[in-house]
């Protein structure tokens, strides 16, 4: 259950990392590695929001994995 959660976070952090970049300020190039607010749009502002709680639910479920992976053995 946990591990479909961390994928399904991942995925959706993906997805919002995604549609970031495809709204950003016009110019700016889509190969960029930095991403500053003042690059986004409004919407890509919003995606990157989701993104960024997306990727932190993702690491928070990871170490919960890792702590219940270990009470196995």
């Amino acid at each position: 259950m946990v591990l479909a959660l961390a994928v399904a976070a991942w995925a959706y952090g993906a997805y919002c990392y995604v549609q970031m970049v495809r709204h950003r300020q016009p110019g700016v190039p889509s190969l960029s590695m930095v991403w500053p607010t003042h690059n986004l749009t409004g919407r890509g502002l919003e995606f990157r929001r989701r993104a960024l709680w997306s990727y932190l639910a993702f690491g928070v479920l990871a170490v919960l994995l890792v702590i219940l992976g270990k009470g196995e053995r």
